[in-house]
């Protein structure tokens, strides 16, 4: 049950785009929503600020310019987590805010550590360098935390239809209980997809996924696929215009381990070229 939800923020549009589909989360399930902003300790100790405030001819000792920036971060804090609080408040959810110092992503899993939920845009300030920044932040996240992870797109879109992959290992079966809980609060149609390299063997893990979803009174549809290529199936399911899915749920990682520790895996690929909303569950 989700009860609180960890929105970090950086003031982007892309991080105000995931404070409102928490926003629809916490109303859903009652819970309350906590904004967080991280002053990133590179740019406060990072040689390249030295470099600015030692370069000028020495009128601006480092000391003073080292202040100036962490006043203009605080500013930035204030502002950003200001902008998140006024949508909790338009939208009646409970709201705190929290202020951290340090690497931005390692503050992030030390803060998730007491919420069930983290609500992350896939890019953030540095989105117009998307070649070049790919969701660093969102990737670190999602291989060192232990919670959940919705990772949203630029744009929100009300949550219409839902696609689960499903493995069968038990990082899948956490995905399936969460998409099935998400789903039935929201009465979502849902579709499960199984790739294996023989569909004999997608059409069997997919039987498993059926029969715990009967429980949940969901209406159900399932699509195996036969291949090795288990994230070019899921990419191919779910980019399929025909059926438009608005979230898709799934493990963070498969039955190898090692395989998902790598640069272009599954969970990897996956993030990286969907257009919708991402809940990946460990």
């Amino acid at each position: 049950m989700i009860k609180q939800i960890l929105v970090p923020t950086d003031g982007s549009e892309n991080s105000l785009t995931a404070a409102d589909y928490a926003i629809s989360l916490a109303r859903l399930f009652n819970a309350n929503l906590r904004g967080l902003y991280v002053k990133d300790v590179k740019i406060l100790t990072g040689p390249m600020i030295h470099d600015i405030g030692t370069s000028i001819g020495g009128m601006v000792p480092y000391g003073t310019f080292s202040q100036t920036i962490r006043e203009m971060l605080e500013s930035q804090a204030d502002a950003a987590l200001n902008q998140v609080e006024g949508k909790c408040n338009k939208a009646g959810v409970a709201f705190s805010r929290e202020i951290r110092e340090g690497g931005v992503s390692h503050e992030i899993v030390k803060s998730s550590e007491n919420c069930d939920l983290i609500a992350m845009g896939k890019m953030g300030v540095h989105a117009e360098w998307r070649d070049v920044f790919l969701g660093t932040t969102v990737e670190f996240v999602v291989r060192q935390t232990r919670k959940p992870v919705l990772i949203t797109p630029s744009e929100f879109k009300p949550f219409t239809k839902m696609l689960i992959a499903y493995d069968g290992s038990s990082f899948a079966d956490k995905a399936l209980r969460s998409g099935a809980e998400i789903a039935h609060a929201m009465k979502l149609p849902v579709t499960v997809v199984s790739v294996s390299e023989k569909k004999d063997d997608a059409l069997e893990t997919l039987s498993k996924a059926k029969t715990f979803l009967e429980s949940y009174k969901l209406i159900v549809d399932t699509i195996a696929k036969g291949g090795s290529d288990h994230a070019g199936g899921i990419l191919e399911v779910c980019n399929d215009e025909e059926n438009k899915f608005d979230i898709l749920v799934m493990g963070a990682y498969g039955h190898s381990r090692l395989q998902e520790m790598i640069l272009g895996s599954t969970t990897v690929r996956v993030m990286r070229a969907t257009n919708c909303s991402i809940l990946l569950c460990r």
